[in-house]
């Protein structure tokens, strides 16, 4: 087991995680570490080694690609989200995202849920472990089959789809897309296919961050997307696929109370409101079937 608690400055500054809450982080990164068989500092190191060599080309390419090719063939073949990803999942800031998804899902009794772009499966376990189904969907590669191997190593049943090969065909009560729409090629056509696995009544359940608009990108976010961190202009753009905005999904006001005392990321319960804006929380459209 890698010593515990861990902490990357470096990522928790760019991303503004908050830290890894060290009861999270034993299990996710001893699973990393039992997965690649090094210790977590080390991979760390691979990690921002990488990062900052051969993948700021690698990005550059995806984040101007005019074409879905190369994007789709950066995110099969890449180790770059591997340990981010399973630092973002141990973070005190993702944390407390998937306790307000779960309060949503017991309150609006969303029992069957869809993670769409699940990257090393860490909602699916969060949401599982809550009672509430969750399935994965992402692009075949390391992340899929990392994310395979922690479910077969917790023994979780969860379902696993490939975007390239087969998507679910039965509808969910929700479909979770947590900052991966930024990185779809083809948002319009992805936008119709998740509305078919969604049921009447149904929620998209988005939270994404796109390019910035101001002309250049964040990171891997394709940059052809800037425009949609306008959020009149995303809810137009799902509009046409049968969406209806229904709001804000956020911490409700006692956390907020809670927050200011000092409690950073306590999650007392959540709220909707209507208002049309980003804000950092998640948004949820319903699925109107006319």
């Amino acid at each position: 087991m890698a010593p515990m608690p861990f902490r990357d400055a470096r990522l928790d500054q760019e991303l503004l995680l908050g830290g890894a809450d060290p009861k999270v982080a034993e299990p996710v990164f001893g699973d990393l570490v039992a997965y690649l068989g090094r210790p977590i500092e080390d991979i760390a190191e691979e990690y921002w080694r990488y990062r900052t060599t051969d993948d700021v080309p690698a990005q550059e390419r995806v984040a101007r690609a005019t074409d879905e090719a190369p994007v789709m063939a950066y995110y099969q073949s890449t180790p770059h989200y591997l340990y981010e990803l399973s630092y973002w999942e141990a973070s005190y800031d993702k944390q407390a995202w998937l306790r307000v998804v779960a309060k949503a899902c017991r309150k609006y009794r969303l029992t069957r849920v869809l993670d769409y772009g699940g990257g090393v499966g860490g909602a699916c376990l969060f949401l599982r472990a809550q009672g509430i189904a969750c399935d994965y969907l992402d692009v075949a590669g390391k992340t899929y089959e990392y994310a395979a191997w922690r479910f077969q190593r917790r023994g979780v049943p969860i379902k696993m789809f490939d975007v390239l090969t087969g998507w679910p065909t039965e509808p969910y009560d929700a479909v979770m897309a947590w900052d991966v729409l930024e990185h779809v090629f083809d948002l319009e056509a992805t936008m119709a296919h998740v509305a078919e696995v969604i049921r009447n009544g149904g929620w998209l359940l988005s939270k994404s961050t796109f390019a910035d608009a101001n002309g250049g990108h964040l990171h891997i976010h394709l940059a052809k997307h800037a425009c949609y961190q306008d959020v009149g202009r995303f809810n137009q753009l799902v509009l046409p696929y049968g969406y209806r905005y229904v709001g804000q999904l956020k911490p409700n006001r006692l956390s907020r109370l809670l927050r200011a005392g000092g409690a950073r990321y306590a999650v007392a319960g959540i709220r909707i409101t209507p208002r049309l804006k980003h804000g950092g929380n998640f948004l949820v459209h319903e699925r109107v079937i006319c």
